[in-house]
């Protein structure tokens, strides 16, 4: 079994299916056996993955920082909840204890997350897999700035090649049974 780091927004966003596909995730994590590693909260997209987790029997560990206990609402439900002091620490200790990346919909959180794991594997300092599930074409933008990066020689085929992007529930099933 994995332990799956899923990056995703702290707020709901503005399409229903955001919050369908972070429950169908934390479903799939819990019936897979995989533990969920993510930020903490009880709210937003981070809410509902971990509720739906914790509602099928899944392992949760949340990765929290201090100042943002009060603030995202740090979830109760969550018995191993580890409050470390900032955000790097907290990047830092999700990394240690993660088998993969995955990123829902989110802001600049979820996109600072998701592209300092990139980072780091194109610099190779770790090579776990990295993707994001592209819930009615979230991320479209971001895979067209990505592609205009190629494009004018800033990013590499090969390094564009390390990020997988899931389409489907079904997509996100192959991604999983990888691990």
């Amino acid at each position: 079994m994995a332990a799956i780091c899923v990056f995703c927004g702290s707020r709901s966003g503005e399409q229903p299916e955001f919050g369908v596909a972070a429950a169908h995730l934390g479903a799939e994590l819990a019936r897979r056996g995989h533990t969920l590693v993510y930020g903490g909260g009880s709210v937003g997209l981070m809410g509902t993955l971990a509720d739906s987790v914790l509602q099928a029997g899944g392992q949760v560990v949340g990765v929290i920082p201090r100042a943002l206990a009060n603030v995202e609402l740090m979830h109760d439900g969550v018995a191993d909840m580890r409050i470390v002091p900032d955000m790097h620490a907290r990047k830092a200790m999700m990394h240690q204890i993660s088998d993969g990346y995955l990123a829902l919909p989110g802001g600049y959180g979820t996109m600072e997350e998701l592209f300092e794991a990139l980072c780091w594997a194109q610099l190779e300092f770790h090579s776990r897999p990295v993707a994001v599930w592209n819930v009615n074409g979230y991320y479209d933008g971001m895979r067209s700035l990505m592609r205009n990066m190629v494009q004018q020689h800033f990013l590499s085929d090969h390094h564009h090649s390390i990020l997988s992007v899931i389409q489907s529930e079904s997509e996100l099933a192959e991604w999983l049974s990888a691990f």
